[in-house]
């Protein structure tokens, strides 16, 4: 016989209304992060988080084309552009060609872009160690435990998805 305490009922796998499913809940907590994150980013730094997240990805890949920049930074290939563009403008990335393939442009960090790029990463680990700060050792442990086994949950359900209806053009919500 199924249970009827409320309490007993999982309301992550069970929700009835839109504020109690996860994906809305995870949103919502990633959108509150992200926003204390951005201020801290534009006070701190003068950058956007989105120019924090290119520089990392530039950073972490030297020597990137935009289209694998845009691709490993999950943003839309317009938007990655633009910021770089903005951020080549500030001194931040280099552009250069590749003297094997004059065709192909790569991206790097200057001098200027390694100092921001140091900077952001050690504000934000700042900030995400004082974001976690309300789990204990163990909770951390567990949690990054189940958000691993929730992320190959959601690439399958996705591929499966994708299998059913084929990907669909972003929405205008999608780009970041």
């Amino acid at each position: 016989m199924p249970a009827t305490d409320p309490q007993s009922t999982p309301v992550l796998k069970h929700p009835e209304h839109i504020d109690e499913f996860l994906l809305y809940r995870l949103h919502n907590l990633a959108r509150l992060a992200t926003q204390g994150v951005g201020l801290m980013f534009r006070r701190e730094l003068g950058i956007s988080r989105r120019d924090w997240r290119i520089l990392a990805f530039v950073g972490k890949y030297p020597d990137a084309s935009l289209t694998r920049l845009a691709e490993l930074a999950a943003l839309d290939m317009v938007v990655a552009s633009r910021c770089v563009a903005n951020m080549v403008k500030k001194g931040l990335i280099a552009k250069t060609r590749l003297p094997e393939n004059k065709r192909v442009t790569v991206l790097a960090l200057t001098e200027a872009g390694r100092i921001a790029y140091e900077q952001a990463r050690l504000s934000g680990q700042r900030y995400n160690t004082e974001f976690a700060a309300c789990l204990s050792d163990e909770e951390a442990v567990l949690l990054d435990a189940l958000l691993k086994r929730m992320e190959l949950q959601a690439a399958q359900l996705t591929q499966r998805e994708i299998a059913r209806s084929g990907p669909l053009p972003l929405l205008s919500e999608d780009v970041e």
